[in-house]
């Protein structure tokens, strides 16, 4: 296991409070912001891991290492069978929505540059490549799903934190 990423993982549910802090006027959750990443991160790595059509046992491992889920190979197919991976793949993580909306009010209000979404962009980035990679087989769909979906993120990024349409922080 990559000690390096588990700490990236658990630094972005450390994260979630903060936001939450920072969101409490704004927005109301029904469930607390790290439960609800936690969920995306696995539905994010389960669908990278379908994107060979072969989920293996080590791949399962990884959600459990990770993520702290722990589904054997047929319980991931059986939920990615529900998944509109085409939808999915086009579609912001809310909470992904979230920690931008968080820097941006921090951006308005203090003038004060937050990188917490950054911070989330880059742990959806190596979650994916270790993802991908934990199989030691790298199938070349594998590779275009993780790249399209994290070009998806950083327009996101690029078009929707305030900081960044300032040039206020480089990436």
């Amino acid at each position: 296991m990559n000690e390096d990423l588990k700490q990236s993982v658990d630094f972005a549910y450390a994260l979630c409070a903060e936001v939450e802090k920072t969101l409490q006027n704004t927005i109301t959750l029904h469930k607390p912001l790290k439960q609800l990443l936690q969920t995306e991160l696995l539905v994010y790595a389960m669908y990278l891991s379908d994107s060979d059509e072969r989920i293996r046992h080590s791949e399962s491992h990884f959600l459990q290492d990770y993520l702290g889920y722990d589904y054997s190979p047929g319980e991931v197919r059986s939920f990615l069978q529900k998944l509109d991976r085409d939808q999915f793949s086009r579609t912001i993580p809310y909470v992904f929505s979230l920690f931008v909306m968080a820097d941006n009010m921090l951006y308005e209000r203090h003038r004060k540059i937050s990188l917490a979404s950054n911070a989330l962009y880059e742990i959806y980035e190596a979650l994916g490549i270790e993802m991908i990679s934990v199989d030691d087989d790298v199938d070349l769909q594998e590779y275009q799903d993780l790249i399209r979906y994290l070009k998806m993120l950083r327009l996101y990024l690029d078009n929707h934190l305030d900081s960044s349409k300032n040039n206020s922080i480089v990436h």
